[in-house]
């Protein structure tokens, strides 16, 4: 049987946080529009479960009211600070400034997914503007002369002038716009939640070993007093050594005298999750006639914090902002969409020359040897946290790593 088609202007495929930006961006300014997405909400997904203070601008710039129904709805917790734990096993503590400057104004949070993302689609429902589609799986897409054609798992099809592409880490409707992913400068995480692990509520933890480099496993406290244990490693590494991640998820825990001892008396609650990242180590296409891709799909996630809700947000803002000239215009060429792709990498500013260097480095083993005994010594220097949290707010932070003064500082004063 063959459905009716669904005509709109705009199509959002993915409601992750990229795709709701757009759609909220899009609903403020009237333009009314489809939002797909092959999940039902809410979903569990696996993520880092972390707000910086990126992030938090970001959804402040797009809608306050979302930050400020979360903490009401006592949804989020602040996070004071990470410790870094190299094998040594004395952490490095950076922390976290009050976002802006304003006193008793947390400058992280922790946050479940499950609840972040159905505070966003209650939003965009109250705005009135999408057509919200869940349970929707997008299998063929096809360019018509009048539109794109997009038809679904259940047979529908809608055709619109202008899809957004905000689908994560699946890669089978940028395969099918003519894009994809390469598999190397990828990232693979999996995840759970734990129980009774004893660490603080409100620090995070990463922990470093050269058996899982160039990755980490990361302890994030979660309002409802569970934590979210997550293990993200190069897929490079995966595939190099025919890793089990399952296997090195708990026999990196049992192995580590620290984290054994925190999780004696932890419960997993539910099962492993896992996710493949898009680790932004160069400039990728992601415009093309009548279509944009943005969030994680785009290959958006910043390769050294492996945090990609900022940019998500900004990139889904920016494009429905695009969108609305070119429905404007009526122009839906890749030469106008490209305006998009123009202006978001400048305003990201990203160094893709040095994570490129860096990236290949950190799958050497005498490098990734010499960066963890680099970060043992470190450790063992107090005064230097200070620095290192001073350097993760810098807005120029290769200005601050040029000056001399900074690394004898670092390195060598007492």
């Amino acid at each position: 049987m063959i459905s009716e088609t669904q005509y709109t202007d705009v199509c959002i495929i993915g409601a992750g946080p990229a795709g709701a930006a757009a759609s909220i961006t899009l609903s403020k300014s009237g333009i009314p529009h489809f939002l797909v997405d092959s999940a039902t909400f809410p979903r569990h997904k696996p993520c880092g479960d972390i707000l910086t203070s990126g992030a938090l601008r970001a959804m402040n710039d797009l809608d306050a009211s979302i930050l400020q129904e979360l903490i009401e709805n006592k949804l989020v917790s602040p996070i004071n600070n990470t410790h870094t734990f190299p094998p040594n096993g004395k952490p490095i503590r950076i922390d976290y400034l009050p976002l802006d400057g304003k006193e008793n104004s947390p400058g992280c949070y922790s946050v479940s997914r499950y609840d972040y993302d159905i505070i966003f689609i209650n939003r965009i429902e109250k705005l009135g503007l999408a057509t919200i589609k869940q349970n929707c799986r997008i299998t063929q897409i096809e360019e018509k002369t009048d539109g794109i054609q997009l038809v679904t798992e259940s047979g529908e099809t809608i055709l619109a002038k202008l899809i957004i592409v905000a689908t994560g880490s699946n890669n089978n409707i940028l395969k099918q716009i003519g894009l994809s992913h390469p598999k190397g400068g990828s990232a693979i995480g999996i995840r759970a939640h734990y129980e009774n692990v004893d660490c603080k509520i409100n620090d995070s933890e990463l922990y470093l070993s050269p058996g899982i480099m160039p990755g980490g496993l990361y302890i994030t406290p979660l309002p409802t007093g569970r934590f979210n244990v997550n293990l993200v490693v190069s897929m490079d590494k995966v595939a190099a050594e025919n890793l089990n991640l399952k296997e090195k998820f708990e026999s990196f825990i049992q192995s580590n005298p620290i984290l054994q001892s925190k999780f004696v008396n932890a419960k997993r609650i539910g099962n492993f999750e896992g996710s493949m990242l898009f680790l932004g180590l160069k400039q990728k296409v992601i415009t093309g006639n009548r279509f944009m891709v943005v969030g994680d799909s785009g290959g958006l996630i910043d390769f050294f914090t492996g945090n990609g809700i900022p940019q998500a947000l900004l990139s889904g803002k920016m494009a429905a902002q695009r969108a609305k000239e070119a429905i404007e215009s009526e122009d839906f060429s890749k030469e106008f969409l490209f305006g998009f792709e123009n202006t978001l990498y400048k305003k990201l500013n990203k160094n893709y020359t040095a994570e490129k260097f860096i990236y290949p480095l950190l799958h050497k083993k005498t490098f990734s040897k010499f960066l963890l005994k680099f970060l043992n010594y470190l450790s063992g220097r107090p005064h230097t946290n200070a620095m290192l949290r001073d350097l993760l707010y810098q807005k120029d932070p290769g200005k601050m790593v040029r000056n001399p003064k900074f690394f004898y500082k670092l390195l060598i004063k007492r």
